[in-house]
């Protein structure tokens, strides 16, 4: 504990944002990055790289930047001019995006669309649900479209249910 005010205000704010960074991390990156690389930590690495390139490009700047450069939320908010706040909130969701998509079975986008034209009867709601699993974004999906992210989220929600509804799709 500080004995006086002046030894509180000589923390480095730095030091002291690193202390409350991503409560949700991937730690099996640091360590990775810290061991010596075994042949299934070094595919591992390769296939969160892969999955980057999936990720709204802010977000994989800022995952590279803090995971892989190791620079501090504060100063990749310098960077890109934002807030420190903002960098921490983007890279939450870069992190559930990969962790989501590494959970996902390995299948490719013409799997996907073949099992989705078989169930939904809209082409253009398996085009969305094909770019979501592409993507896991939104905005990309809208964007890629030329829609809104309301009517994207809005489809892709009811695909879902009608997939959960669906005895053939639970099983």
């Amino acid at each position: 504990m500080p004995s006086s005010w002046s030894d509180v205000r000589s923390i480095d704010p730095v030091e002291l944002e690193a202390r409350f960074s991503i409560d949700d991390s991937m730690l099996f990156i640091e360590s990775i990055l810290s061991e010596e690389p075994t042949e299934e930590s070094q595919a591992r690495l390769e296939r969160v790289r892969q999955l980057m390139e999936e990720l709204p490009e802010m977000e994989a700047d800022f995952f590279e930047l803090y995971f892989f450069r190791h620079l501090t939320q504060t100063s990749i908010a310098q960077i890109f001019k934002c807030s420190q706040p903002t960098v921490h909130y983007r890279l939450q969701r870069a992190t559930k995006r990969i962790k989501f998509n590494l959970s996902l079975p390995e299948v490719d986008s013409e799997e996907i669309y073949d099992a989705m034209a078989g169930f939904l009867d809209d082409p253009q709601d398996v085009r969305i649900m094909v770019l979501m699993y592409e993507t896991t974004c939104q905005s990309d999906v809208a964007k890629q479209l030329d829609m809104t992210q309301g009517k994207v989220r809005h489809r892709f929600k009811r695909s879902i249910k009608r997939m959960a509804e669906n005895p053939k799709m639970s099983k």
